[in-house]
């Protein structure tokens, strides 16, 4: 760096809201020993003849020269010239300008000291007058074009391009409304991006430093051939990485040069959430949801990287910084994002900081350290910081950290599966699903729905012995004027009660349904099923099984009463909802088959082996019709232990128990896990009645409903009026953009039962569609029967009372 640029990046620095974390693992690479000696003199000697031209050389070009020990020779013809030199402090080093020596010939040479390994810009001084080295390529770095030299690094080829399946880098150009202008950006796609059109990718949005522009991380710091590298060897997952051009001024204001850094009022922020994103999603095949989401940066990159990511956690999961963080108070920092270190880890998949230990670097890694012991103490776990030994504010270490952390990005829960107990996959002709897919975007955070509490709480377990830890859910407006029922979530042999909330989000989809009108506002609560003093996930799990038995008695005689006397729950048993995965499957068969007079509501997804045989589950089927409320088991038709799930649905299909059967196309995994939550949770407690004195007899009304069926969503509005004591209605439902109406008869309210069939002509068929179930104030909960295809339930909500 030359003393100008170090002042200009540290003034930039200093304008940057930056975070700097040092947590090391024990694991840390640092790279190889790459100090120089600072004091070392320059020689004039001639190029040795094992030197070899920089591989940053134009074509042809045989200097400059690189040898083995790391130095190098320059070499330009200027024989009029009085004075050359070789400008070091771009990040050769500190101790120049290096003075050329001229020969007979008005060739001027210079053979340096050792340097650092890495890449390193550069310029020539004519008489005074800076100029770019004919021999070498330039790269946009230092606010323009610029020289520039790679030393390698003895043994270091993580970066080089080899001989593996090459992503592609594409070059594009895009609108702005934030700037009015027309912006360009590069975008890496992985290797056999195009051979696919089916599947999806995340999305890292990479940003540069100072002086740099969108071509930095491809020409500079070889990214792509990193990513390659890394995906070849099963150590990354395939992304496409988006790099943009990160100055950006706001339409009608004058455009800001590069070397200003971040002090742009926001506007590239805007860009990116604004123009950049919706772009990228619509042209590309993203999975378009925070969870498969990264943004990082290097220097300024890093600080925008910062100060974006962590002031829209819903739009990001993944922050990295790299050389690009000061010291900050954790309490207030962008908007108090640290303040609660439970929500933050909750959100907050990765924060990422990296830098090098020597140079400017040096600042950011002391103020690093501090940061660090102050989120760790807090209780933030979610954090690492990674550092490249004896290397300073330069592209070497940047390339270190690109490759330290990109292993770490979109690396999916892996599924807890037992080994062993799969049988084969035989699927049967009722192996089907009952419910589509649900829509895009369904566990994504919106902005526009309220949202509910999650918090992790501590109980006393008279069963196990000692402190025990749940993560609980409160719905949006929580209140204790207000009873609320309660669903109990149970996880997979491997995870412990934070599982939920990585695989599937469950505060998510409860939020958007309970907005939407899908779902009844309720608690939920995920306690940890290894009941046994070390609950951790720790070694082999499987010894641990014996511990998810025990659980059914901490869980009846500890837990449920521990969030009662806290909560306001309706600790009626038809308030109360069982349901798992996994393991947690096979406790939601158990428990709540075993236990009718606790939980009405049971949900098993991908049953483990630990589910006890169904004539042993249910020995008396009377009990189980008249008592359970919904029984809705699912599993993938990819999981080699759905022949657990099926065993238990064909003995309730003999014994004429209703159930739910749900197949979908998923394995193991929490694809479909997140998929059964958002289905089980629309149908739990909504037949339940309110209180008999809210209770209104008023059928006649105006009422719509949205119902999601295996042919899209249906929008309904029933209209149902008193004629001379007949009641008598219709309806309108839009599918798909086509309106149809039908009329609606043996319209019958019977004190809070009422019932009704509607003639729906459909695709040139009139459809018979009966309707029962009860009223209970402005809410109708009705279980619809579509002809011989289809039966679903539904909420109709009163839209205006009738005339």
């Amino acid at each position: 760096m030359t003393r100008l640029l170090f002042a200009l990046v540290v003034t930039m620095l200093l304008a940057l809201p930056i975070v700097p974390l040092r947590a090391q693992s024990e694991d840390a690479k640092s790279p190889p020993d790459t100090k120089a000696d600072a004091t070392s003199q320059t020689s004039a000697a001639p190029a040795a003849d094992d030197s070899k031209p920089s591989s940053t050389n134009v074509s042809n070009a045989a200097y400059p020269r690189v040898h083995p020990d790391g130095r190098a020779t320059f070499r330009l013809k200027a024989p009029d010239a009085t004075k050359v030199q070789v400008f070091t402090n771009y990040g050769l080093g500190s101790d120049g300008p290096w003075d050329m020596v001229r020969g007979d010939d008005g060739v001027w040479t210079l053979t340096s000291p050792p340097i650092v390994p890495g890449f390193h810009y550069y310029a020539l001084i004519v008489d005074g007058v800076p100029m770019n080295d004919p021999g070498a390529d330039t790269f946009f770095g230092t606010g323009k074009p610029t020289s520039a030299i790679e030393i390698p690094a003895p043994g270091v080829d993580f970066h080089h391009a080899r001989d593996v399946p090459h992503g592609e880098v594409r070059s594009r150009w895009y609108s702005s409304a934030v700037t009015g202008k027309t912006r360009h950006i590069q975008v890496y796609t992985p290797p056999g991006y195009d051979a696919d059109p089916q599947k999806r990718y995340p999305v890292l949005y990479l940003q540069h430093g100072g002086g740099e522009d969108e071509t930095g991380w491809t020409r500079q710091g070889h990214v792509n051939f990193i990513l390659d590298n890394l995906i070849a060897d099963g150590k990354a997952q395939p992304m496409i990485v988006v790099m943009e051009k990160g100055y950006a001024t706001r339409a009608g204001e004058p455009e800001m040069p590069p070397q200003r850094g971040r002090g742009d009022g926001g506007a590239f922020e805007d860009v990116v959430l604004k123009d950049l994103i919706p772009m990228i999603d619509a042209n590309y095949r993203t999975l378009a949801n925070r969870d498969h989401r990264a943004i990082a940066g290097l220097s300024m990159g890093g600080g925008q990287a910062l100060s974006i990511g962590l002031t829209h956690l819903d739009t990001f999961s993944v922050i990295a910084s790299f050389s690009g963080a000061r010291e900050v108070d954790p309490r207030t920092a962008y908007g108090g994002v640290f303040a609660d270190p439970a929500a933050f880890d909750q959100k907050v998949k990765l924060l990422y900081l990296h830098s090098g230990t020597v140079g400017l670097d040096a600042m950011i890694h002391q103020q690093a350290g501090k940061l660090a012991k102050a989120l760790q103490e807090s209780g933030i776990r979610n954090v690492v910081f990674r550092d490249a030994e004896g290397l300073a504010h330069e592209w070497q270490t940047w390339r270190y950290a690109f490759s330290d952390f990109a292993p770490r990005l979109f690396q999916e829960p892996r599924a807890r599966r037992p080994q062993g107990f799969g049988r084969p996959i035989e699927l049967g002709p009722d192996d089907v699903a009952a419910y589509p897919a649900p829509p895009e975007g369904f566990k994504q955070e919106r902005d526009d729905v309220p949202h509910g509490k999650l918090e992790m709480i501590e109980y006393p377990s008279k069963t196990v012995g000692n402190d025990r830890r749940m993560q609980v859910y409160t719905p949006p407006g929580y209140t204790t004027e207000k009873k609320y029922p309660v669903l109990y979530l149970l996880h997979g042999i491997g995870g412990d009660e934070t599982e939920w909330q990585r695989f599937a989000a469950p505060n998510v989809i409860l939020d958007n349904l309970i907005a939407d009108g899908k779902a009844v506002p309720m608690i939920v609560v995920m306690p940890n099923g290894r009941a046994q003093k070390n609950d951790r996930a720790e070694g082999n799990v499987f010894e641990s099984a014996p511990a998810f038995a025990v659980f059914e008695r901490d869980l009846l005689d500890d837990v449920i009463p521990a969030i009662e006397s806290k909560y306001s729950v309706d600790s009626r048993r038809e308030m109360r909802a069982i349901a798992g995965l996994s393991m947690g499957g096979g406790q939601s068969f158990n428990f709540g088959l075993g236990n009718l007079d606790t939980f009405a509501w049971i949900g098993p997804f991908s049953a483990a082996p630990n589910t006890k045989p169904a004539a042993e589950l249910m020995p008396d089927a009377a009990a189980v019709k008249s008592r359970v409320k919904l029984l809705w088991i699912s599993c993938g038709n990819k999981d080699n232990l759905i022949r657990i799930s099926q065993d238990v649905h064909q003995f309730l299909k003999q014994n004429e128990i209703p159930h739910v059967w749900h197949v979908d196309g998923h394995g193991h995994d929490p694809d479909h896990w997140s998929s059964s939550l958002y289905w089980f949770t629309q149908q739990v407690f909504q037949e339940m009645p309110l209180p008999d004195d809210s209770v209104t007899s008023a059928l006649p009304g105006k009422w719509s409903a949205v119902i999601e069926t295996q042919i899209g969503e249906q929008d309904y509005e029933y209209a149902i009026e008193d004629q001379d004591g007949q009641l008598v209605g219709r309806a309108v439902m839009t599918l798909n953009g086509e309106t149809y109406r039908s009329e609606l008869s043996n319209v019958k309210l019977d004190g809070k039962s009422v019932s009704f069939e509607e003639k729906l002509p459909f695709q040139g068929t009139d459809l018979t569609i009966t309707y029962t179930g009860e009223i209970s104030g402005d809410v109708l909960s009705l279980t619809r029967q579509v002809g011989e295809f289809a039966t679903e339930k539904l909420v109709a909500k009163r839209a205006a009372a009738a005339k």
